[in-house]
């Protein structure tokens, strides 16, 4: 028997492929929506499925939850409950073997040669990763999509009662799941206009053709199936609701302000930086929807020509009808690329009828197609950052294997204290710590925002995003009043890198406004309280807290890093205060070589200047200019520093030169600013008491 060495290459680059897939969905827990899904999952295994108020969120007040995932949500707490977070994770990793594995077959039945499949595979891999990474719902709908074309959109299947009510079956679960469901009636309403096509094609051919025909895949089955699928689906908490839900959120305007998957699908540029949407996948869509439409046009006009039987037969027209309605969920929004099997499908089974007429070309097309899939394994970890997915779990302590979760990412260090101190209240928090930080502290704290956007006013959407534009741009007013309209206690904010998340810090401009002081850090998050009338109770229990563990706390200034570091460094370490390479970067700091030496000052520097450690900061960055006159983005700390110490005029002679340069450097217009208006505008502010506050950027 001769080997298909073509198969095997084929499918020997599909493996570890689809091994970068896995590997990220057995990862760490890192989808942000899991964690509120989680927590819904046991409010109704425990309470049922009619909460009156959101147990999470305090931009909500008195509005129930809407379960319209709920099994997902109880089967996913279920599990939890049984294996903890490490059989989540075995579970989301298990899934997406089955995708995959279930996608392979899926296409292996259609294609012509393992290779074509493989290569398929490969394709659907690399446009599907985006939602088989994260543990959410579309992990039933994906299968079920598989499933459903398995069941009712084989041609030459006979598609009996047992089948139309498997599918059924399957609807009533899935509508249960996933609001998604719909995409199920979708598909089959397209997979019934596809055979209604063809039959009304048939009816222009010649008699004697019709008769050549043969059995074709039926309509009475996809039409019931369609009108009891309706029907059924409606067996769920919120009845024919549940069938307009994405409609309804889609038509609110929210979800499409998230740029992430549900960036619809430019044919004109991909988009930049976007995972979702990477240029590869960009360019695997074009592809596809090139050549579906060109084999679609080609055998219309085909028919049109031949009027045949045998052309008619080839259109595949249900497939057709498939591959036109996933095409436009595609480019309506990226999160709908895994539809791209049913393109897939089509592509296949035209290139296995063109190689039946020409055997001669099967070696060669096979050949090509595993040159795809090398193609692909070599371009798919680089357009997804396979690096940076690495270099996150390689932060964690515990690292891929023994962390339950990305504790660094979701500010799992601020988590634990929130809840040890024991703090109540409202909280303010980025988008994607809204689940985890709900999931841990609620109800007595409870979030802002979480990725349910249909259950909070749009408003709430719109200030979250105006809040963020304010606390990273500088806008004091803004942020005070927004802040002051929520009555947010507590604020939760991230300094990370922007070259690790692409934002800017959140506090720093919080940190200037005095009604508000630092209660807690690590190096990259930070959380503030609010010190007005109502807030004394918050502040006796961070007290407290501090008390207990016998460190330096300042009620009226909060804490202070430097301090902390000096005096706990153990504690500081273990609470990420500071680097595991702290030592060596001070040690390194004392270097003779000035290249090394400078090196270790910028982290160091960089470092206190995100914990708020800003005196020791000072010393760093005056020691880094030293060595580096133009280190802009020292001098640009150095001024901040000097100007969060209470030293305005220093900061002003340091921040004057760089504002003169570059005033778009970073926030050093707003530095400068704050600056100037303390040195010079105080007697004003004091005489009139209405300057002071656009001068420190304070309010009540």
């Amino acid at each position: 028997m001769k080997r298909d060495l073509p198969g095997l290459l084929a499918q020997a680059c599909l493996v570890p492929l689809c091994g970068i897939a896995v590997w990220l969905a057995g990862r760490p827990l890192a989808t942000d929506d899991a964690w509120w899904h989680l927590a819904l999952g046991a409010v109704y295994a425990r309470d049922g499925l009619s909460i009156a108020a959101d147990p999470l969120l305090h931009t909500a007040p008195g509005q129930p939850t809407v379960p319209h995932e709920w099994l997902f949500q109880v089967a996913l707490h279920a599990v939890h409950a049984a294996l903890g977070f490490f059989g989540l994770r075995a579970l989301h990793a298990a899934s997406v073997v089955a995708i995959l594995a279930g996608a392979y077959a899926t296409f292996r039945r259609a294609a012509p040669s393992r290779a074509a499949a493989a290569l398929a595979t490969a394709i659907f891999t690399c446009l599907a990763w985006y939602r088989l990474f994260q543990l959410r719902p579309d992990l039933v709908s994906i299968p079920a999509c598989l499933i459903l074309a398995a069941l009712l959109f084989a041609p030459e299947a006979r598609v009996g009662p047992r089948r139309v009510a498997a599918a059924l079956l399957l609807l009533v679960v899935w509508a249960n799941a996933h609001s998604v469901f719909a995409v199920g009636l979708a598909l089959l309403l397209a997979a019934l206009l596809g055979v209604l096509l063809e039959r009304a094609l048939a009816r222009a051919l010649p008699a004697p053709e019709r008769a050549r025909l043969g059995p074709r895949p039926a309509a009475a089955p996809l039409a019931a199936a369609l009108a009891l699928g309706i029907l059924v689906t409606a067996l769920n908490p919120r009845g024919l609701a549940q069938h307009a839900t994405f409609f309804v959120e889609s038509a609110s305007g929210d979800i499409w302000l998230l740029m992430d998957d549900f960036l619809r699908f430019d044919p004109r540029a991909p988009p930049a930086g976007n995972l979702a949407l990477t240029p590869l996948a960009w360019g695997l869509v074009h592809a596809l929807l090139a050549a579906s439409a060109l084999v679609a046009s080609a055998g219309l006009v085909r028919v049109a020509r031949e009027r045949s039987a045998a052309a008619l037969r080839d259109l595949d027209a249900l497939h057709v009808g498939l591959a036109a309605a996933s095409a436009v969920a595609m480019v309506a929004a990226a999160r709908f690329l895994w539809l791209a099997v049913f393109p897939l499908l089509l592509l296949l089974r035209a290139a296995a009828r063109a190689l039946e007429r020409r055997p001669a070309a099967r070696s060669p097309a096979a050949w090509a197609a595993a040159a795809g899939c090398a193609a692909l394994l070599i371009a798919f970890p680089r357009t997804v950052r396979l690096d940076a997915f690495a270099l996150e779990v390689a932060a964690e302590p515990d690292g891929y294997w023994r962390s339950p979760w990305l504790d660094e990412r979701y500010c799992g260090p601020g988590m634990r204290f929130l809840r040890d101190a024991g703090l109540r209240g409202n909280l303010f928090q980025p988008f994607n710590l809204g689940g985890f930080l709900g999931y841990w502290l609620a109800p007595q704290l409870r979030t802002f925002i979480d990725g349910r956007l249909d259950h909070v006013p749009s408003e709430v959407l719109h200030d979250y995003l105006e809040i963020r534009r304010a606390s990273q741009r500088g806008v004091p007013e803004a942020l005070r009043q927004l802040l002051a309209k929520w009555r947010v206690d507590v604020f939760v904010g991230l300094a990370f890198p922007e070259d690790r998340y692409g934002e800017a810090s959140w506090v720093a401009h919080l940190r200037r406004f005095p009604a508000w002081i630092p209660i807690f850090a690590t190096e990259h998050c930070a959380i503030y309280l609010r010190r007005v009338a109502g807030a004394e109770e918050n502040l006796l229990r961070v007290r407290a807290y501090y008390a207990q563990r016998r460190l330096p706390f300042d009620g009226a200034h909060g804490i202070d890093a430097g301090v902390l570091i000096r005096a706990r460094p153990g504690w500081s370490r273990r609470q990420r205060l500071i680097p595991p390479d702290f030592d060596a970067l001070e040690a390194a700091a004392r270097d003779p070589d000035p290249q090394r030496r400078a090196g270790a000052l910028e982290r160091l520097g960089d470092l206190f200047w995100r914990v708020g450690a800003f005196a020791e900061g000072e010393r760093v960055d005056r020691e880094l200019l030293a060595l580096r006159p133009d280190a802009r983005e020292a001098r640009r700390r150095l001024a901040d520093d000097l100007l969060m110490l209470g030293r305005p005029a220093e900061s002003l002679a340091v921040s004057t030169p760089l504002w003169e340069q570059d005033p778009g450097y970073g926030d050093v217009h707003a530095i400068h600013q704050i600056a100037w208006n303390r040195v010079h505008g105080e007697a004003e502010a004091d005489a009139t008491g209405a300057g002071r506050e656009n001068a420190n950027g304070a309010g009540p």
